[in-house]
């Protein structure tokens, strides 16, 4: 009974591992070229903030910060009034931003 088993189980479901199967692989393996190295990218944190003359910044730090933190707080300022302006055209009212909040 084993062997007629195994024989019906050899026939219709073959083995396909390595360690498995009495003949060699069907398929020979190609070996693929290596790679290409790609060259190294050099980034500076912020490169247009920086002029450099004789070596040395032209503008201090802490005033390249400020300008960025104020930036950033323009860009989320504008960003939350697109999205409440969004978020009323979905209930279809219009949205007309408030003096004070503008110039804030």
């Amino acid at each position: 009974m084993r062997t007629l088993l195994a024989g019906i189980l050899a026939l219709f479901l073959p083995a396909r591992g390595a360690h498995r199967s009495a003949a060699p692989p069907s398929l020979p393996l190609t070996v693929c070229p290596p790679a290409p190295e790609h060259p190294p990218v050099i980034t500076c944190p912020r490169p247009a903030d920086l002029i450099t003359a004789d070596g040395m910044p032209l503008v201090r730090p802490y005033v390249v910060e400020g300008e960025r933190e104020r930036d950033e707080r323009d860009r989320r300022r504008l960003q939350r009034e697109r999205r409440r302006a969004a978020v009323l055209a979905t209930l279809g009212q219009d949205y007309v931003p408030v003096c004070w909040e503008v110039a804030a």
